[in-house]
């Protein structure tokens, strides 16, 4: 994850209550939309769908989600979250 998402996320985490929060995924399926060179970074998006439970008891609901990971064109990092869309 980019520093710059970690600090977003965990102030939206600092925020919540200290209750433990457990997400059950029912069904996962990933399609790759895009892959792109912008300056010195390669840039892809991949679109998660599926169904998920959010609560014990709950009936599992669909989920979209569009991931987009960046990496150095030059460097040996590995891929790094920057960004999540819901939707």
């Amino acid at each position: 994850m980019t520093p710059e998402l970690f600090a977003e996320l965990s102030g939206e985490l600092n925020s919540r209550n200290s209750e433990p929060q457990k997400t059950d995924v029912v069904t996962l399926d990933a399609e790759m939309l895009d892959v792109s060179e912008e300056g010195d970074h390669y840039i892809a998006s991949v679109r998660f769908t599926g169904l998920i439970r959010e609560t014990a008891a709950g009936a599992a609901e669909p989920f979209s989600e569009t991931w987009h990971l960046e990496k150095p064109v030059n460097g040996k990092t590995g891929w790094l979250i920057a960004g999540i869309q819901q939707g």
